[in-house]
């Protein structure tokens, strides 16, 4: 068995709401030996109008104990200090994710890095990555009060590997680190080996936390854009969460590159591939 910390996330879109199918999931997850998870914020309604949803989040809580879980936090999607219209929404809302966090004594939340929309692309875009930094720069102020790991994970786009570097360094702070998701690296460069494991080596000083599944490197073009993942897998493109193995990103070459790392491994699975989730346990990192 891997000697790794490797979990398996919730599914937010299954749970929608409904914290039964977050306790089924978890008593399932239980018996094939997992330890670790990550709750999504938008799954189980932890959050509703900026505020904490009180109710939900006892529940929320009673679940991972009943299961022996440790947990990691995901920010909602959506989640996004570039954009300039919804600006104070989204700080409230971050605020509000950091309290989830502390109050699941999950100590780690993720946020995907802040993309400008072209609706809202108000101020210049060297302004909007600027006031980002700031903001994070303050937030991450708040969560080390909370004893919160704030964990910005990289996008899907190109520029986003690069940027998402840049914003650590930038804001500077020792609990505001990396979370690498594999996938979505392998798709910003298109499926090329190199800029992967580069990019992978250029965040181990910050890395705090992973996502791992799998793809075939193939960004979603226009023909998938209204597509569902039915439609997508037959092409193999887009970010697909696989389980690693079944798409092209080279596990065996990123393995030795997670020698010191000691946080979770946590496998962005879909839950269409339960069955492989025994195999993905014993994953050797």
């Amino acid at each position: 068995m891997s000697a790794k910390k490797i979990g398996i996330y919730t599914h937010s879109t299954l749970i929608n709401g409904k914290l039964d199918e977050l306790d089924r999931e978890l008593a399932i997850y239980q018996k094939l030996g997992f330890k670790y998870t990550e709750v999504g914020v938008h799954g189980v309604d932890a959050i509703v109008g900026t505020k904490l949803n009180l109710d939900n989040i006892e529940k929320v809580k009673h679940s991972l104990d009943k299961y022996n879980f440790k947990t990691t936090v995901h920010a909602p999607d959506i989640l996004n200090l570039r954009d300039e219209e919804n600006f104070e929404l989204h700080k409230k809302v971050f605020e509000s994710s950091i309290d989830f966090t502390e109050k699941l004594g999950a100590h780690i939340l993720v946020y995907h890095l802040g993309m400008i929309r072209n609706n809202f692309k108000i101020n210049s875009e060297e302004k909007t990555k600027e006031k980002e930094i700031n903001t994070l720069k303050e937030l991450a102020e708040f969560s080390k009060k909370k004893g919160v790991q704030i964990c910005i994970e990289n996008n899907t786009n190109e520029d986003s590997p690069r940027e998402l570097v840049e914003v650590v360094e930038k804001v500077n702070k020792k609990n505001l680190g990396i979370c690498c998701d594999f996938g979505h690296a392998f798709l910003s460069f298109k499926g090329d080996e190199f800029k992967l494991l580069e990019f992978i080596e250029r965040t181990l000083p910050y890395l705090k936390h992973i996502h791992a599944h799998d793809n075939f490197g193939i960004p979603k073009p226009d023909i998938g854009e209204k597509l569902d993942y039915r439609f997508l897998l037959p092409y193999g493109i887009g970010d697909l969460h696989m389980p690693p193995g079944m798409g092209k990103i080279p596990y065996q070459k990123i393995k030795p590159l997670l020698r010191d790392y000691s946080g979770i491994i946590l496998m962005e699975v879909r839950y269409r591939y339960l069955e492989s989730y025994s195999s993905i346990l014993n994953m050797e990192f």
